[in-house]
Formats: structure tokens, C-alpha cells, sequence
């Protein structure tokens, strides 16, 4: 309701006068000259070229696939179902692929997550959560409303089985033996819990509801540190980040995420 009325507010706003396009004005003749005789030079120039090219080449050959691990990519595929491989390669009417934003297979960049080996109650609870509105993000919240509830665990589910090696490195600058503190003991003086005591003793996450963080983008991390700082994302259960995020300097914030992205990756602990 508040965003209809910001728009009925901003339409009351328009200047009726208004007038957005120039007045036509006379194109030389000259001008027009010039450029169909351009036009035809250049397709001349690139007919040529063509030419020259399919002779030497031959047949033409299709552009490599995107450079990914073999060994990870079969891994993948196999416990997939085409209609499964479809969705993530392909899409669904006009919402766009997974791997168009997180990579071909799961990897993730820079402020984009990783998905890859991620906990799959974590991630399915994420999309659940950008289709109702609980958690903020125009772009994800397109796709996961051309998705019916079992695509979205299907899709959790594939990503959280891909046993994808970390490629990530340190990028903030952080301080890594305050983040190794952060991460293994927390600061009980700031009212800060270690991370591995909620995500795992090594980052590696926890069935159901705490996700990995070893091995992420450490942009990413502190992207989603600072958002919970500043009150723009709220779905924590029980806001526990809220008020840990909240606990933490920006250099906190920094020195964590940096360390966390140096850890290796292990298998998520499954719920008892």
C-alpha cells in the first residue's frame, strides 16, 4: 500500500507542461549522404572480411562452453533431473537462469552468494522467503515468483549437492587474526557469539538453519553483516544477526568476512 501511494504521489507530481522532445529540426541534406554512403562502405568492408575469414577457418565452430570443473560439473549433473537441469540452465518462462548471476555452477561472485555445497533447508528458507517478501531483493524476488514451492526445493536441493572446491580469497583488507578471534571465540565484551558456535566448528553450516560461511564471497558477507546492521534485512530467526551484526564495527565486519572466505570447505552437519 505505501508503494501505491509513493506512486500516486509522485503522478501528482508531473508537470503537465511538460515537454520532452525537441522540436523537429530539418536534417541536412548532406548529412544524409554521408551516411548511407558509410553504410554501404561498411557492408562492403564486412562482406569481404567474411569472406576472407570462412575461407581460412572453414566451417564455422560454436564458442567454447564456460570454463568449469569437469570432475564438480558431473558430480552435479548425475543426482539431477532434466527437469531439474533445465530449470537451472534454462530458466522458466521469462525469469532468467541461476547460473546468469551465480555462475555456471553454483560459485558464485563477488557480492553475488555462492551457492554451491550451501545447506538446502538454508537455501530453500531464502527463496521461501524472497517469494513472501521477508527478505528484500527485487532481482530474486522475480525469479522465485515463476517458481511453484517444488521447484524452489528442487533447486535447493540441487545447489547444496555440488561439492565445488573454494576459489575465493581475502578482499577487504581485514584483519585475519581479529576475524579468526570473531570466528572461533566471538568478543563477549561486545555481546558477540563465535560464528562456529551457530555455522559449524569449521563454517561449514548446519542443518537447518545456519548456512555455511567458509568459503564465501567475503563481499558478499559483509554486504549481508551490514545490511543486518542497518536494518534492511530482518529474517534471521529469532534476529540473532540483527543484534550480532549490530554488536560489530565496520573493521569487524571486514576482518570476519575476510577470514571466513580462507577457510576450506567441509560437508554441512546434518540435524539430529
Amino acid at each position: 500500500m505505501k508503494r501505491r501511494e509513493k506512486s500516486v504521489n509522485h503522478i501528482a507530481q508531473v508537470n503537465e507542461n511538460f515537454e520532452p522532445w525537441e522540436p523537429n529540426q530539418p536534417i541536412p541534406i548532406f548529412v544524409i549522404a554521408l551516411v548511407f554512403a558509410l553504410s554501404i562502405w561498411g557492408a562492403l568492408t564486412y562482406l569481404s572480411e567474411f569472406g576472407t575469414v570462412h575461407d581460412k577457418t572453414g566451417p564455422e565452430t560454436s564458442p567454447a562452453a564456460p570454463s568449469t570443473s569437469p570432475t564438480t560439473e558431473a558430480q552435479g549433473l548425475e543426482s539431477a533431473s532434466p527437469e531439474v537441469l533445465k530449470l537451472v540452465y534454462s530458466g522458466k518462462d521469462n525469469m532468467w537462469s541461476c547460473p546468469s548471476c551465480h555462475g555456471a555452477a553454483g560459485e558464485g561472485s563477488a557480492s553475488t552468494p555462492r551457492l554451491a555445497g550451501q545447506v538446502a533447508d538454508y537455501l530453500f528458507k531464502q527463496l521461501e522467503d524472497f517469494h513472501n517478501g521477508s527478505r528484500d531483493d527485487a532481482s530474486m524476488a522475480y525469479v522465485v515468483d515463476a517458481l511453484r514451492v517444488d521447484e524452489r526445493r528442487a533447486l535447493a536441493d540441487y545447489y547444496a549437492q555440488i561439492p565445488l572446491p573454494s576459489g575465493v580469497a581475502p578482499t577487504l583488507g581485514g584483519d585475519l587474526d581479529r576475524g579468526q578471534i570473531l570466528a572461533e571465540a566471538g568478543d563477549w565484551e561486545q555481546n558477540v557469539p563465535a560464528c562456529f558456535q551457530c555455522h559449524g566448528g569449521n563454517g561449514e553450516g548446519v542443518e537447518p538453519s545456519f548456512p555455511g560461511l567458509a568459503g564465501q564471497h567475503p563481499q558478499y558477507t559483509f554486504v549481508q553483516l551490514a545490511r543486518w546492521h542497518a536494518g534492511a534485512r530482518g529474517n534471521s530467526p529469532q534476529a540473532l544477526m540483527d543484534g550480532i551484526s549490530q554488536a560489530l564495527t565496520p573493521n569487524d565486519m571486514r576482518a570476519v568476512a575476510d577470514y571466513l572466505a580462507t577457510l576450506p570447505l567441509e560437508p554441512v552437519q546434518q540435524a539430529h
